[in-house]
């Protein structure tokens, strides 16, 4: 009975992956910059460049994934974009 108990749980983990890759290719895929609509219409080039800095957008996808991933891990879901609120 553990041993299979351990292989059911061994079997989430690449469920787990494939789910959370396909979550940040939708956030990714989404239209829109996410810089630009925080920056406003008024924003210049540099100031959506320093926003992208600041949420990490400037990095490959693959930094960008693992840094959501370990926020994830830890309860952290951001700040939104409406209220400039934490998420979580």
């Amino acid at each position: 009975m553990f041993a299979y108990i351990i292989r059911r749980i061994l079997a989430t983990i690449p469920v787990m992956v494939v789910v959370a890759l396909f979550v940040f290719s939708l956030l990714h895929l989404s239209p829109g910059d996410p810089a630009a609509i925080i920056a406003g219409d008024t924003a210049t080039a540099d100031d959506i460049a320093r926003i992208r800095q600041k949420l990490g957008l400037d990095q490959p996808l693959y930094i960008q994934f693992g840094t959501w991933i370990w926020a994830l891990l830890h309860g952290d879901l951001g700040i939104s974009i409406f209220t400039n609120l934490p998420v979580s």
